[in-house]
């Protein structure tokens, strides 16, 4: 039987942030402090991983990365990254952005154009997930959970999340309706048959979802960033930046359970250094 989906894995661009970030097992102020005042020797590189999708329903991206203009000449660029994002948000993330690795240069190199998207999807609004957003004018649907919209003007997102680089484009609110996934049993079925499930998981941001392809009994599910790595879930170790705790755990939990059921081929996190650019298909 001929592969129905698969899922390219690409790296768009990186952050170098504070170890306690994916590992911290604890969110607050002073921690959030540190995290922004870390030096050079107490950093991680992450990627920033963004997923094209040959989908039955059409070509989906999941998410954007950085864009070029944080990174104009593919190394980190303190000043480029201050005119594009608040400085505490610079500082927390020292990002960057390879030459040819920005998503309309890796689309391009596919032989392809942001006009032959048919759906992109925004897991959150954090900049490293739809700063790209700029690369993809002509992109068929560009969709969000509301619920990721509805708080992007809370306090602890609006510092975090500059509407900047989503706010001109024309995005799709979608709603989380009462389902069996989830930690809150919370979800949205885009195409009314499993295929594609946005899953809310809560802890990282209010509306994070995560994003559940299925073909058959055989699903992956894209986690997002409700965690950095297996260990979290493994270990129990929580990640040391969001916005509640009790709920980073609760998603871990539910994150855990799916990943024993005999179907799930992988459970890829948006910044596990151990995810490199490769194709998935099942």
């Amino acid at each position: 039987m001929a592969n129905l989906i698969s899922i390219h894995v690409l790296h768009c661009g990186c952050i170098r942030v504070s170890e306690s970030v994916p590992y911290g097992n604890g969110i607050g102020l002073t921690n959030t402090g540190k995290q922004l005042l870390a030096p050079d020797r107490d950093r991680v590189t992450l990627p920033v991983c963004v997923y094209l999708i040959e989908h039955p329903h059409g070509l989906i991206l999941v998410d954007t990365g950085w864009c070029r203009a944080i990174s104009p000449r593919g190394v980190y660029d303190p000043r480029a990254a201050e005119k594009l994002l608040p400085g505490h948000m610079a500082a927390l993330f020292h990002p960057w952005l390879p030459e040819g690795a920005a998503i309309h240069e890796q689309l391009a190199a596919r032989g392809l154009r942001p006009e032959d998207l048919d759906l992109v999807l925004l897991t959150h609004l954090d900049p490293d997930h739809v700063a790209g957003l700029c690369h993809l004018g002509g992109a068929r649907r560009i969709v969000v959970p509301e619920d990721e919209y509805f708080w992007s003007c809370r306090t602890v997102f609006k510092l975090r999340q500059p509407r900047s680089l989503w706010q001109d484009a024309p995005l799709e609110r979608v709603y989380y309706r009462g389902s069996p996934l989830g930690p809150n049993r919370w979800a949205v079925d885009l195409f009314g048959d499993e295929s594609l499930v946005l899953v809310n998981l809560p802890g990282h941001t209010d509306g994070q979802a995560a994003v559940l392809v299925r073909s058959g009994p055989r699903f992956v599910l894209l986690a997002a960033d409700a965690a950095f790595s297996p260990r979290n879930w493994e270990e129990h170790v929580t990640p040391g930046f969001g916005f509640s705790a009790q709920w980073q755990r609760r998603s871990l939990d539910w994150i855990a359970q799916t990943a024993k059921d005999p179907g799930c081929v992988a459970v890829l996190c948006s910044h596990d250094p151990a995810i490199t650019p490769r194709t998935i298909a099942f």
